[in-house]
């Protein structure tokens, strides 16, 4: 009689394996029988339901189950999970209703296994989180970088699901939008991309999200503004770009009537933004808001190279150079040269319209991410052809 061959079984393989009933290798991020298969490769174990005459799990039951959770991951993966829980989920918001959906019900969507692409922006997030508090450890850059890229994979698959959970859509595109925002200079097609897709995506769920889990955290996301006019320097610099008067120049650009009124729309929620910014809650509003709402013809002027979409663009720079002396870690760029890298492109005539702007440049800026080399007339030519993807 042949001999039996010894079958050694393993508690700790992936979940797809178990259920083929074949043995898994183990090897990490994706097997080699599912990738022999081309096959998705779930190590997240799924929660079976509760029965019907116990509506709370036993002690051991718990245990063993977290043991398998921690099994199917590498040390770094749960030093992440640890670091996004006890750090990088508090610096997404200083409103503590708003922590709590980041750091407890936001996870707790991403560890259903059809819900990886969440998981992985959050593993990005946390680690470039990490990285910036310790830049010379290049493990956790690395890691960002991997994990972002497998968020935005998995972006793509879900955008196409009929049936997908918008909540994991919409926290998904949020996490993946700030990371770019936090690694890119703003004239990158890729951050610029990712914010103007975000409102078409979740414009027809937006009262069921409101409505559901996610409610304390869209409140500072997307809080309602006053509409009381603005005043001060900032407004006034913005309002007298819309002058018609004759000693403007350029004052018969102001004549085409779809022109006037996109300068007008984007200096419109641009003090929107302004007024948010003033409010550390709305930290995440006043970065990304403006650049999703912003009409699309506006990135058409600046490419054309129109001093006062120029000049609007500047303002932003320095909006955001004011929000990042005390705003959180991930809106720290060299706002300051950007906004004088703008302006520096201006003719004289226009030095009477600058002066507000000028003043607000004397101090340098705090720089966390390296944005170098970024060309401004390549970005736009990028970003102009990307807004034909969101126009209606």
């Amino acid at each position: 009689m042949p001999r039996i061959r010894a079958h050694h079984k393993t508690r700790s393989g992936c979940r797809t394996c178990k259920q083929r009933k074949v043995k898994c290798d183990e090897e990490l991020p994706i097997c080699k029988n599912c990738t022999r298969r081309g096959v998705e490769c779930v190590w997240i174990n799924t929660p079976q339901p509760a029965s019907e005459s116990s509506t709370q799990e036993d002690p051991p039951s718990m245990i063993s189950r977290c043991t398998n959770i921690a099994s199917t991951f590498d040390l770094l993966t749960l030093e992440l999970i640890h670091h996004y829980a006890t750090s990088t989920s508090h610096s997404l918001s200083s409103d503590p209703a708003a922590v709590s959906v980041w750091r407890i019900v936001v996870p707790k969507i991403a560890f259903s296994p059809q819900n990886r692409c969440l998981l992985h922006a959050i593993l990005a997030m946390s680690a470039l989180h990490a990285h910036h508090a310790n830049p010379t450890a290049g493990l956790y850059a690395v890691a960002a970088s991997t994990y972002h890229l497998q968020a935005k994979m998995g972006l793509y698959k879900i955008e196409s699901d009929d049936m997908v959970d918008f909540n994991t859509l919409f926290v998904t595109m949020s996490l993946v939008a700030l990371y770019e925002f936090a690694t890119t200079s703003i004239y990158s097609s890729e951050w610029h991309t990712t914010a103007r897709s975000i409102s078409p995506r979740v414009s027809k769920s937006w009262p069921q999200l409101r409505e559901g889990v996610l409610s304390p955290m869209l409140t500072t996301m997307a809080p309602t503004i006053s509409s009381i006019p603005l005043e001060g320097p900032f407004s006034s610099s913005l309002s007298a770009l819309l002058s018609t008067a004759d000693s403007q120049p350029d004052v018969e650009e102001l004549q085409d009537v779809s022109v006037y009124d996109t300068y007008k729309d984007a200096i419109r929620m641009l003090g929107i933004s302004w007024r948010a910014s003033f409010q550390k809650d709305y930290c995440i509003y006043a970065s990304g808001m403006w650049w999703s709402q912003v009409p699309s013809m506006f990135f058409r002027l600046l490419a054309e190279g129109k001093p006062r979409a120029r000049i609007i663009l500047a303002h932003y720079c320095v909006m955001m150079k004011r929000v990042a002396e005390d705003g959180p870690w991930w809106v720290r760029k060299q706002w300051g040269d950007e906004a004088a890298k703008i302006l520096s492109a201006l003719d004289t005539r226009w030095t009477p319209w600058l002066g507000w702007l000028c003043s607000q440049l004397d101090q340098p800026s705090q720089q966390a991410f390296d944005s170098a080399g970024i060309d401004f007339m390549d970005w736009l030519s990028q970003a102009v052809g990307e807004e034909a993807l969101y126009d209606p």
